[in-house]
This record gives structure tokens, C-alpha cells and sequence, in this order.
């Protein structure tokens, strides 16, 4: 296996170096009309932003993904159900379907903004 890994890397460091990634057109400082925006990935948090306040904007950034990954590890301490079957299990089922309709809800809205 570390023969096998060896060889991996080697190759994508040899493919690395001989066919180098084009990033793009150099950094002009003197472009003002150039407007910053995030990959699609990033698009719902970007979103959220422009509905917070500037005197808020900590909420969107570090307290609602704080809060996100702290309930995503204490969840499962919660969910004592023992059901695996997910028509059997409603209200997690509602909670996922919701989270994942606003992230695609958000991340529209923010590529469209």
C-alpha cells in the first residue's frame, strides 16, 4: 500500500508540475468596476449577509455556523429513537427537509443578487 501511494503522489506531483493550473488575468488594483463573489458553495452564508445589518454581520458568520456544527454533534445525544426507517421518524425528516430547502432557497438568492 505504501508503494502503491508512493507512486499516487509522484504522478500528481509529475502532473502538477507539467500541465500547471491558469488561475486567471493578474490582480489589477486600478479595476474598480471588479465585484468580489464567493463560489456557489459559499453562496447562502454570502446571502445571509446582505439581510443582516452591518452591526449584526458576526450573526451569519461565526454564531450561526458555530451554533450549526454544535447541533449537528450534540443531535445524535437527543435522537434516542431507536427507528431507522425515516417515514417512521417525521420531525427529523421535517428538520433536514427544511435546512436543506433554505440552503437551496439561500444560495439561489444569493447568486442572484
Amino acid at each position: 500500500e505504501a508503494i502503491a501511494a508512493l507512486i499516487l503522489v509522484a504522478v500528481v506531483v509529475t502532473l502538477a508540475l507539467m500541465l500547471p493550473m491558469k488561475v486567471g488575468d493578474p490582480a489589477d488594483p486600478s479595476d474598480s468596476a471588479f465585484k468580489p463573489r464567493p463560489e456557489w458553495y459559499f453562496m447562502a452564508p454570502f446571502y445571509l449577509l446582505k439581510i443582516f445589518p452591518s452591526s449584526l454581520e458576526m450573526v451569519p458568520t461565526v454564531v450561526g455556523p458555530a451554533l450549526l456544527f454544535i447541533g449537528l454533534i450534540v443531535f445524535p445525544f437527543f435522537d434516542t429513537t431507536v427507528e431507522r426507517n425515516p417515514t417512521k421518524r417525521p420531525v427529523a425528516m421535517a428538520i433536514m427537509a427544511g435546512s436543506v430547502l433554505l440552503t437551496v432557497v439561500f444560495t439561489v438568492l444569493g447568486i442572484l443578487a
